[in-house]
């Protein structure tokens, strides 16, 4: 990592055509390389004051020469996002930007790394590792749903219940340890069934935050669904009503798609990854053996395998053969698609499958908001359990939970079952480091740079 003594500067918003362009600085310099290349109307350098927006010229350094008209935000530390000095400069999009960026470069500030400024903000106490990973996930956030949790846990939802976690550990374990450390005061006789039914309560609420890892995933990284089926079943055409778009070529000569297609999905606020895929046949060319490949290997990613069938005529043996294999590896919901020809149900598939399919039209929209909702329910929609509104989202965050969760585990069955207190307080302190990994505290530093490798520059 880089010393948190250099002044860093990017561009805070993506570079292109644009109605303004925001170039971010931070550090001990931001005021000099501020006065170095912001100008006022009489041509000074401009006077700085705290928490205004000023009228700016930008100055090249290199050419002594404006450069932009632009407006200018002078944040002294610690009262800013890093806790540092900031300076934000509003130029015009486009090349503007870039050359601001680079008089001040020139002028002394370092190209900020992916997420530094967001590092610096935790590594100074403004946020923790929970709301510093919400940062990035309200950029990315597809939903308004994956939004309005994201922006939770940046508000420190989660933090504020591992740090409830962590205290009434840390009661217990005081307790426990008096009895432990003082045996000559006389504090009486050591209770562990106490201190077990006070440790309950916290399994149990952590046993509720693991159940809400699955929807958190889904509303962080999307839910991936394959279409996957023999040739001409309508597998582009139902892709294409779902987006209502024509997003894929759909054709009546068989196997018009070679290569998968993905696009994403708002199915009633729930982030969907559509992946179309090759029809599965034996192949004729190499090119089409390639799509089988990929469509396979596509299915394997999936969390759902939606299996297109053509409803308006009975399945072949292979077509029977497929969605047994399919079954036996992965998560299947058949659909009889082509409703308008009078595609049927199938009780063959459904047998195979467990549940009967569902019939649609790819053409008319027949059948498509009930497959909306089997595939926002097959998601996951919300919490479950009264597990609350601040899901886990990341697998980091639920190994944490998981491995403190077993070492709490492993405690309770000490004090319930009167073995050595010593090994329960062991086992507690184990649980409270996991959390405290959790919310960054001694996490480290190649697990940092994995997280924050992960940022857009200037963010």
């Amino acid at each position: 990592m880089r010393s948190l003594e250099d002044t860093i500067a990017a561009l805070a918003t993506p570079p292109g055509e644009g109605g303004i362009c925001v170039v971010r600085v931070s550090g001990p310099e931001a005021a000099s390389l501020g006065r170095a290349v912001l100008r006022d109307r009489g041509g000074e350098a401009l006077q700085l004051e705290p928490w205004t927006v000023r009228w700016t010229r930008v100055w090249d350094p290199r050419r002594g020469g404006p450069l932009d008209e632009a407006l200018s935000l002078w944040m002294p530390g610690p009262a800013s996002y890093t806790r540092e000095d900031v300076l934000e400069i509003q130029c015009h999009g486009g090349p503007a930007g870039p050359a601001v960026l680079d008089a001040l470069l020139f002028s002394g500030a370092r190209l900020a790394e992916p997420g530094e400024f967001t590092l610096r903000a935790y590594l100074r106490g403004r946020v923790d590792l929970l709301q510093a990973e919400a940062v990035l996930d309200v950029v990315r956030a597809r939903t308004d749903a994956a939004l309005k949790v994201h922006e939770e846990l940046l508000g420190g939802a989660l933090s504020r219940d591992v740090e409830q976690w962590q205290q009434a550990l840390g009661h217990c374990l005081a307790r426990l340890e008096a009895h432990l450390d003082f045996p000559e005061d006389d504090l009486g006789d050591l209770d562990q069934t106490h201190t077990a039914q006070a440790l309950t309560p916290v399994v149990a609420a952590m046993e509720g935050k693991l159940s809400t890892y699955s929807w958190g995933r889904t509303l962080r990284d999307g839910y991936t669904v394959a279409l996957v089926g023999a040739p001409n079943t309508g597998k582009s055409s139902l892709l294409n009503r779902l987006l209502e778009e024509d997003r894929a070529i759909v054709s009546p000569t068989p196997g018009t798609t070679r290569d998968t297609i993905e696009a994403w999905l708002n199915a009633l606020g729930t982030p969907i990854r559509l992946v179309d895929t090759a029809g599965l046949r034996p192949a004729r060319d190499p090119l089409e053996e390639e799509g089988v490949r990929r469509a396979r290997a596509a299915a394997a990613r999936a969390d759902l395998v939606l299996l297109v069938c053509d409803g308006a005529r009975d399945l072949r043996p292979e077509e029977i053969e497929e969605a047994e294999r399919l079954q036996h590896q992965h998560q299947v919901r058949g659909v009889m698609n082509k409703a308008d020809l009078g595609a049927r149900p199938c009780a063959q598939l459904a047998a195979v499958l467990g549940e009967p399919p569902l019939v649609l039209s790819a053409l008319t929209g027949e059948g498509i908001p009930a497959l909306l909702q089997d595939l926002r329910e097959a998601a996951g929609s919300g919490p479950r359990d009264g597990a609350g509104d601040a899901p886990l989202t990341r697998v980091r965050h639920r190994r944490a939970v998981e491995q403190a969760l077993a070492a709490l585990r492993r405690a309770l069955l000490v004090l319930e079952g009167g073995g050595f207190p010593e090994v329960a307080a062991s086992e507690m302190h184990e649980a409270r480091r996991c959390l405290s990994e959790l919310l960054g505290w001694g996490t480290p530093e190649d697990v940092l740079e994995d997280i924050f490798s992960e940022f857009c520059i200037g963010k």
